[in-house]
């Protein structure tokens, strides 16, 4: 099955005057039915901060010229098929279930937002 993976790096926010900006890849890829979507991110993560990999291969020729880093942080995010994950503290979080820290325009932290009991 292929999957349609969009990678964004906005950790370090969108400032291009102090050398940060948002970007992201579009890239299309099969992984085996096996292997879930955040094992997906964890393999993207790994391909990103080694500059190796089968994505990192498929990412690397589509990256701006001007592009600071490509190593994923906490608060950069991985789509996979139009679900949105976020690199948290520890491991990845589905977006719509993180709670995001900010120090001014920069992540500060991404956890798993608490549930709220009535």
């Amino acid at each position: 099955m292929t999957q349609k993976i969009k990678i964004t790096w906005k950790a370090f926010g969108d400032k291009p005057q102090i050398g940060r900006f948002i970007s992201s890849v579009e890239i299309e890829t099969q992984f085996p039915e096996t292997i879930t979507h955040k094992e997906i991110c964890e393999i993207i993560y790994a391909h990103t901060n080694t500059y190796q990999g089968y994505t990192w291969n498929l990412i690397q020729p589509k990256l701006s010229e001007t592009r600071t880093h490509t190593s994923l942080s906490i608060g950069d995010e991985v789509e996979i098929d139009g679900i949105t994950y976020v690199v948290a503290d520890f491991g990845f979080e589905k977006k719509d279930e993180a709670e995001i820290e900010y120090h001014g325009d920069i992540v500060f932290s991404v956890t798993k937002r608490k549930e709220v009991s009535v």
